[in-house]
């Protein structure tokens, strides 16, 4: 039976009160949706599993709950089955102004607006926004502004802008915006795109604002007239009529028209660093329904209530808040910059504020500052987090300075004006983690072999998804942005994953993972552990193309400190150790380079991809889509980004043996300087980095170390204490590596043939039992690596039996190890020697060793996953397929492997071969029946390309399976081994207490 105790325990950071569940709006739904149904709804997953399987009656369900103000019939909910073409409620009408500004009360407070440039609070009850919205339509309409029309509009974070856009609405033309901020050009290469008829700005006394207002006006040659907003001045566009939004001579629009339910709404933006921005086009009842939906049932907003999202124009954040005066709450809008850490806090105490929205940059600032607000937040009811990853220690920070309320990390994006993971008012609060999924968002993680998180997709229609791209009549590009990777589902571009309790981490952008050496690195684990160096203000890592390089490629690490901080080589050493400490040498980086800024985009958002092209001599696309593209030229021209080359080891001359050493270290890792006591393995260090070191020593000093010489001599002063020792230099496969009490614990090499990559493993297990390694034969040069996991478990035993003549034996194996371990367990029994643990790690098997029935099952599976792929990504799909027969009758034939893949290309020679015996020794041997017990750690995320093979182990031995969090290879990476060792120690301590039992 499958052991589910050696998960970590977790405890939740928040719990909502049971008398808070039994009230929300949530809760309400879900008996709503029971009462409808006859189904029942005993918890959020269930609630979330009907909204996806039966999403047309869910939303139709929504839409009568949520008393949206609609005409017509509401059947059918959704025409199409296909995401790409799907329309929802066809046959319904509705006016999104109409709905957000329905309430009764005209008193009800609706908008307040915060400034820092002097001006008063501006605070506007339902019934000034009703008349303000009214005057600005009639205007608008005079202007000759229609349905259909766009109205672009350079607007600050104000009442007026709010105005202006649900004017826009009123009548049914489309509304798009920019922030003052952004540069003419940017400006212009979004409104362009669009022919506006209507230009509504700000310019004020500002003679700059009123020079960009007036490039701008003379760029859309398609405009009519202008409206200027606030006091601004002379009026910049000298051809064009400039109107005053609000008249006294106009009357009011009292009654809103109804527009279809997909007429569209808002046309937002894309950052345009990869091309021209896309003009995303959003329709009012998708939108409408998407964030009713959102503020109601997930952030469980409640009528007269006040919401503060600090946002600027710019973001689809300004148009989400726009909606939360839908369900009867007051909006929060502040238009100025952070002063400082208590800048956004003191607006929330201020203005009694319910829910806070804020981004991870303003929690992290308050964080390295050591803040902490003085208020004691009696209203505040939830904090609400996005723009970027929220990682443990905001999360800390919060719950610690400022309230125990639940923070709900949401993510989404300007692609559908809403969320794909958000909170719950009746789930609890996990560190680091999102909540849910979207309700009627069929949300799911699909990845590569062996990956623990995948790309974000949506596998169902959902009423916020774009009508597409203004100015793409056939579809194309919509096509090629959203569905093209994964045909018929939403591909977002984010990495996502999901815990046992339905929660998501998200891990980045998926454009933004690197190919290190082999091993795809999310760059959200290295920004996690820099979480904890205050002198970080900024971080962004890259990869930097290096031929020299395994893979031809190496990590760059691009860092801006705070003010009066500077990135000695103490500080740099500190951040390689804890990355490499606390993630794995693949993420420790081959440069850290300290820089002003790192590229943004006017949306606030980082730009890996410009910074890429950067350091690696490409050509920038849409440097204007940047506020500072200027930093560019600069991170190019950084010393440390130079093109990348190994140093040769220095002239040493007199040098002592520890500097030869550390010339040599430096040399290899490619960074100085070294110290004599810093580790190899906290550095960064890997096997074929360690192969080159020693092949160097080897070649200046003439002494023939093996490379595990590392897990005892991990460091310089190490290392030259062992050089000097008057040893013979014999090559064996055991290698004793930790000192403990007992008997030894014998740890099997992988497919790699050295144990290297089991060096954090080995480093949890310190304390206990002694810990010895079998390295393979063939890593010493000259030696023939043993082809068949018969002989090396032959080798392997003749060696272990020389130092322990007699049982009982320990043995363990992660990956193709464990093969080796079975086959040494089955000789040790066969010879009358007692086996006390036979622990396996994830250790797979060749589909060939199937039972018939078995080896049917996997091939029709991998059949399906082909088509998918084939359907996905024809030209990769048919590469990899081909190069996979090529390996498979290579290896059948006994010629070794065949390799297509760069990173095991570029091993050194020795490892190659050594490599290719263990793989050509994992397609030959079929296990045979064991008649001992079998520990099995079962990697919980398992490929689906990868035939399962319990269904051979529980068949041949009495299998114990222990399921562990994580991938096939993270079960020995951090965090994911400290579970693993533990398991280990116990049992290897249980096995030690039951023989001192037996005695």
């Amino acid at each position: 039976m499958d052991d589910l105790r050696n998960f970590p325990l977790r405890q939740p950071l928040y719990v909502p009160d049971p008398a808070a569940i039994a009230c929300s709006a949530l809760t309400g739904f879900s008996h709503y949706c029971e009462q409808h149904t006859a189904l029942r709804f005993p918890d959020q997953a269930a609630l979330q599993e009907f909204s996806v399987t039966d999403y047309r009656t869910f939303w139709r369900l929504f839409l009568d709950w949520s008393r949206l103000i609609v005409e017509g019939r509401p059947d059918p909910a959704c025409e199409n089955e296909a995401l790409e073409q799907a329309r929802f409620f066809p046959n319904l009408r509705l006016s999104y102004v109409e709905n957000l500004l329905a309430q009764e009360d005209d008193a009800q407070p609706a908008l307040t607006a915060v400034h820092d440039d002097g001006r008063p609070t501006d605070r506007l009850t339902r019934g000034d926004l009703r008349q303000a919205v009214g005057c600005a339509t009639a205007r608008l309409r005079a202007l000759g502004v229609a349905a259909g029309d766009r109205v672009v509009a350079i607007i600050r974070n104000d009442a007026e802008a709010v105005v202006v856009a649900l004017a826009t609405a009123a009548l049914g033309a489309i509304f798009a915006c920019a922030d003052p901020a952004m540069g003419a050009t940017a400006i212009l290469s979004r409104f362009r795109q669009l022919d506006p008829t209507l230009l509504v700005y700000v310019a004020g006394d500002d003679p700059r604002m009123r020079d960009r207002v007036a490039e701008i006006g003379r760029g859309l040659p398609t405009l009519t007239a202008a409206v200027a907003l606030g006091d601004d001045g002379e009026h910049p566009l000298a051809n064009l009529p400039s109107y005053k939004l609000l008249s006294t001579i106009l009357a009011p629009v009292r009654e809103f028209s109804r527009f279809p339910f997909n007429h569209p709404l808002f046309i937002l933006f894309s950052s345009g660093t990869t091309g021209p921005p896309k003009c995303i086009m959003h329709g009012a009842g998708g939108t409408l329904l998407e964030h009713v939906k959102e503020h109601r049932l997930h952030g469980d907003l409640r009528r007269g209530e006040t919401l503060f999202f600090h946002t600027s124009c710019a973001w689809m954040m300004w148009n989400w808040q726009l909606s939360a005066l839908a369900c009867g709450a007051r909006i929060v809008l502040f238009d100025g910059a952070i002063s400082g850490p208590n800048t956004l806090w003191d607006i929330v105490a201020n203005e009694r504020v319910n829910i806070f929205g804020t981004s991870p940059a303003y929690i992290k600032l308050c964080q390295n500052q050591g803040f902490r607000p003085d208020h004691a937040f009696p209203t505040l009811r939830a904090i609400l987090s996005t723009g970027s990853i929220l990682h443990d220690q905001q999360f800390d920070w919060v719950t610690d300075n400022v309230k125990h309320v639940p923070i709900q990390s949401i993510s989404g994006g300007t692609d559908i004006i809403g969320c794909f993971v958000l909170g719950s008012p009746n789930l609890p609060v996990w560190r680091g983690e999102a909540q849910c999924r979207s309700l009627g968002l069929d949300v799911q993680a699909i990845g590569q072999p062996g990956d623990t998180y995948g790309e974000l997709v949506c596998r169902n229609p959902f009423p916020s998804r774009p009508l597409g791209f203004y100015g793409d009549p056939d579809g194309t590009r919509f096509h090629a942005a959203y569905f093209s990777q994964n045909p018929g589902v939403w591909t977002h571009g984010d990495f996502i994953s999901f815990t046992p309790e339905g929660t998501a981490r998200l891990h980045g952008r998926s454009d933004d993972v690197m190919n290190i050496r082999g091993i795809r690195v999310g760059p959200a684990e290295i920004y996690a552990v820099l979480q904890d160096f205050p002198q970080i203000r900024e971080a962004m890592t890259v990869e930097q193309r290096s031929p020299s390089e395994p893979g031809g490629s190496r990590m760059v690490l691009l860092l801006v400190l705070r003010l009066g901080d500077s990135l000695d080589p103490e500080l740099a050493l500190r951040i390689r150790k804890a990355i490499g400490r606390e993630c794995s040498p693949a993420h420790v980086p081959a440069v850290i380079a300290d820089v002003a800024s790192l590229p943004t985009t006017h949306s606030g958002k980082r730009s890996e991809t410009a910074a890429r092209a950067a350091i690696n001599g490409d050509a920038i696309r849409n440097q204007q889509a940047l506020v500072n593209p200027d930093c560019l030229d600069t991170i190019a021209r950084h010393p440390a980004l130079c093109p990348p080359a190994r140093q040769a080891a220095r002239d040493v001359g007199h040098a002592t043996l520890e500097e030869q050493l550390q010339a040599i270290w430096q040399a290899g890792f490619g960074f100085a300087p070294i110290s004599m006591d810093d580790d190899f393995f906290e550095l960064g260090g890997h096997s074929v980095l360690a192969m080159a070191i020693f092949a160097r020593i080897r070649q200046q000093f003439g002494r023939n170390l093996p490379i595990v010489t590392l897990f005892g001599a991990p460091t310089i002063a190490a290392l030259a204490t062992l050089l000097r020792a008057d040893l013979e230099d014999r090559f064996a496969c055991l290698v004793p590596v930790l000192a403990g009490n007992g008997r030894s614990l014998f740890l099997v090499h992988g497919l790699s043939g050295t144990v290297l990559e089991l060096s954090s493993l080995l480093q949890a297990l310190r304390g206990g039992r002694p810990v010895s390694v079998l390295q393979a034969w063939g890593l010493q040069p000259g030696n023939a690596p043993h082809a068949s996991v018969e002989a090396m478990a032959s080798h392997y035993l003749a060696e272990i039996r020389a130092v322990q003549p007699s049982g009982p034996y320990a043995l363990c194996g992660f990956s193709f190890g464990g093969l080796v371990a079975y086959e040494m367990a089955i000789r040790l029994m066969a010879e009358g020697e007692s086996v006390e643990l036979l622990a396996m790690v994830d250790t797979h098997v060749h589909p060939r060793h199937l039972l018939w029935p078995d080896w049917l099952a996997y091939r029709r599976r991998r059949l399906a996953l082909l088509v998918q792929e084939l359907v996905a990504s024809p030209r990769h799909a048919v590469a990899a397929e081909i190069d996979g027969i090529r390996n498979a009758i290579g290896l059948r034939l006994g010629r070794g492997p065949h390799w297509q893949d760069p990173a095991l290309a570029l091993l050194p020679p020795l490892l190659q071969h050594v490599r290719g015996a263990c793989e050509q020794a994992f397609t030959d041997y079929r296990p045979r029946s064991y008649r001992g017990g079998v520990t099995y750690f079962r990697a919980l995320h398992h490929d689906p390309r990868i035939c399962d093979p319990l269904v051979v182990w529980r068949r041949i031995a009495d299998l114990e399976v222990v399921p562990m969090a994580g991938g096939h290879f993270d079960l020995v990476r951090p965090p994911y081994v400290a579970a693993l060792a533990a398991s280990l120690n116990d049992r290897l301590v249980a096995t030690s207490c039951h023989d001192e039992n037996a005695e």
